[in-house]
């Protein structure tokens, strides 16, 4: 869940330049009960709510009558586990992080607790980009977006709104060294003073901003389309959807940099779209987890694909390694390719990543300190020795055990 980027300084050139590579898109399963149904806009049976919870793995797709299915995906196929009634009726894919559902559509910014809503942000001008990222604050979270004027803001899951200046002083109280690094970064990037006077969301790396306007801040825009943008904890920025009469796929995925780094036609992995012409009526939606995997829906008059992409771009993320595990298929080729370049202490951190998907805490001061500013993680009190791993993961950590000791 997240939303918009990036960058400045190096040559327009540089910057714009795709980098086109390829991954696998795993068509993980086929639902049959929720779909499209009739090519009717908005009809009875449409999908409607989308929600992935990687550490389970689980997926939930629920349409507009409230309908939902509960799937598991167990070696990289969905398993249906029974219905679900969410009791959520805002169309838009939601971030599970324990009882809160966090997430919203082009208009709504949307918190639920155990399926009870605790804030509808419906000021379109504040919401329409989406979401660009979410942070601890006590036992719950605080959800960070820009309105249309790129100016920053923020609720929480109390259900307060934050001023831009309220916002931005959270976040130098959160995390005092990413703050200074946020702030050499707008320097960088020319907005040292919008930076300084609360007009400009700079996180780590990433400019956070509307398609809008960072089209105009770079000369031309690194996505392809006006319209909301996910981003991971890194600051990637996501954005699928399709464009023109021909039902043109698309996913895109920028750097935190601000570099487009890929784009990649979506249309011939699907045999809904490879088939549909412009006669016929689909939906579709994306969500982006924390660690970059990318998972979809295309529903069709029939039945609704499912789609995974896991993340193998960019600097490596330790979450998305963590919730993957190994596999012996071309995402076991990367994830051998970047053990054998990772330092003893990236190991030990994806080592004890595996663990902390189940709720492990640590006596370690210095993994504990690492491990509670994740947002997605939630200390349950467990340790290792209480918990069976499913087979990726078991196999993730023997690898990673064995690479340590040489």
């Amino acid at each position: 869940m997240m939303r918009k980027t990036l960058i400045t300084g190096l040559s327009i050139f540089c910057i714009f330049l795709s980098r086109i590579f390829s991954f696998d898109i795993e068509r993980i399963g086929t639902i049959e009960d929720i779909k499209y149904r009739g090519g009717v806009a908005g009809g009875p049976g449409k999908p409607v709510v989308f929600v992935v919870d990687e550490k389970i793995p689980e997926l939930i797709i629920q349409n507009n009558r409230g309908n939902g299915n509960v799937y598991t995906i167990t070696k990289g196929k969905l398993e249906q586990q029974g219905g679900c009634g969410l009791g959520m009726n805002y169309e838009g894919t939601y971030s599970k992080l324990g009882e809160y559902m966090i997430g919203g559509s082009s208009i709504d910014l949307l918190i639920y607790k155990n399926a009870k809503k605790i804030i509808d942000y419906a000021e379109q001008a504040a919401v329409s980009n989406g979401i660009s990222f979410i942070l601890k604050k006590g036992d719950g979270y605080i959800v960070y977006f820009v309105n249309s004027d790129g100016v920053p803001g923020a609720v929480d899951t109390d259900g307060k709104v934050y001023s831009s200046k309220e916002a931005m002083d959270y976040l130098k109280k959160y995390d005092p060294v990413k703050y200074e690094e946020s702030s050499k970064r707008a320097a960088k990037l020319h907005l040292a003073v919008d930076f300084e006077e609360n007009d400009a969301l700079v996180w780590g790396q990433t400019y956070y901003s509307t398609v809008d306007i960072l089209e105009k801040f770079y000369g031309e825009s690194p996505y392809i389309v006006d319209n909301q943008i996910q981003y991971d904890v890194q600051g990637y920025g996501y954005q699928g959807g399709f464009y023109n009469k021909k039902y043109k796929s698309y996913l895109c995925i920028v750097s935190p940099e601000g570099n487009r780094i890929n784009i990649t036609p979506l249309r011939e992995s699907s045999s809904i779209l490879s088939t549909y012409d412009e006669g016929h009526y689909f939906s579709f939606s994306v969500y982006a987890g924390f660690g970059g995997n990318i998972y979809y829906y295309i529903a069709g008059d029939e039945y609704t694909e499912v789609f995974r992409i896991r993340r193998t771009w960019g600097e490596p993320d330790l979450y998305a390694m963590a919730v993957n595990g190994y596999t012996d298929d071309s995402y076991g080729k990367y994830v051998k390719e970047t053990l054998a370049k990772m330092s003893r202490a990236d190991m030990r951190i994806l080592r004890n990543t595996v663990y902390v998907l189940y709720g492990c805490s640590f006596k370690s001061e210095d993994l504990k300190t690492y491990f509670d500013r994740q947002v997605w993680y939630s200390d349950e009190g467990k340790n290792a020795g209480e918990i069976k791993l499913p087979e990726e993961r078991k196999q993730l950590v023997e690898m990673i055990q064995t690479a340590e000791k040489k």
